[in-house]
């Protein structure tokens, strides 16, 4: 089984705890598994990362950055690619998602209601004006299972589709969306509030399989718990 994910850093020296975290949990709940760092040309490789592959391309554009750095990975095997800054909690069938003939794709739990903020990052999506967060864009992309590099290869074919504001920012959801609608029945779709809740939204009945610290605020509430988090890891990979 082949975990991916992206980790781009700006500041080599510093030590980037919730990236060492997201992969201390892949190897607590999947020991035997391989796992990819997408990076740059200046980003040191993480501790216990099997590879690293380096693509050579504009950081600053991250959203094309990302399609055509997994598209030149080329794996010809399933994967599942996921976000730096998500902690996986406890185990799901991977195999299961991996021998599915199926792309998997996550579709938003949560604000789906909430208005729609226009301006991001230094751009202007007016285009979503008056949209619901969920009529933007209700395919989020922290998390895709892919059965080979071909998935990439049609999500870099729609990257010269888009306005350049899209390279920056919200070009993967805007693709994932598209995609989506157009061809739905080649998609199997999982559910953000089991597979990357954020923490503020746990059910203490109901425990995610992953947890997503993205955000700021997401990212405090994880140094706060850092301890506590790596306090749990260290005890699952005990009972084994």
């Amino acid at each position: 089984m082949t975990f991916v994910f992206l980790h781009i850093s700006k500041n080599a020296k510093k030590k980037d705890l919730i990236s060492q975290t997201f992969i201390k949990s892949i190897n607590t709940f999947y020991p035997d598994t391989e796992i990819i760092q997408i990076s740059d040309n200046k980003t040191p490789k993480l501790d216990k990362v099997t590879r690293v592959f380096r693509f050579d391309g504009d950081v600053n554009k991250i959203m094309e950055f990302r399609i055509k750095a997994n598209r030149e990975l080329g794996l010809k095997k399933s994967a599942i690619y996921l976000d730096s800054d998500m902690i996986i909690t406890n185990k799901f069938n991977i195999s299961k998602m991996l021998n599915l003939s199926k792309t998997i794709l996550l579709k938003r739990s949560f604000d789906l209601d909430l208005k729609f903020n226009v301006n991001i990052k230094q751009q202007n999506f007016n285009e979503y004006d008056n949209y619901t967060v969920n009529e933007a864009f209700p395919i989020i992309a922290c998390f895709i299972k892919t059965n080979s590099w071909k998935f990439w290869q049609e999500m870099s074919d729609q990257l010269k589709t888009l306005e350049k504001k899209f390279l920056y920012w919200y070009g993967d959801q805007e693709i994932l969306k598209k995609l989506y609608f157009k061809n739905s029945y080649k998609y199997n779709l999982i559910h953000e509030n089991n597979f990357a809740c954020p923490p503020n939204y746990i059910e203490k009945k109901k425990f995610p399989y992953i947890i997503h610290f993205k955000g700021i605020k997401n990212k405090e509430i994880f140094k706060n718990q850092i301890t506590l988090i790596n306090d749990y890891l260290d005890f699952v990979a005990n009972q084994k």
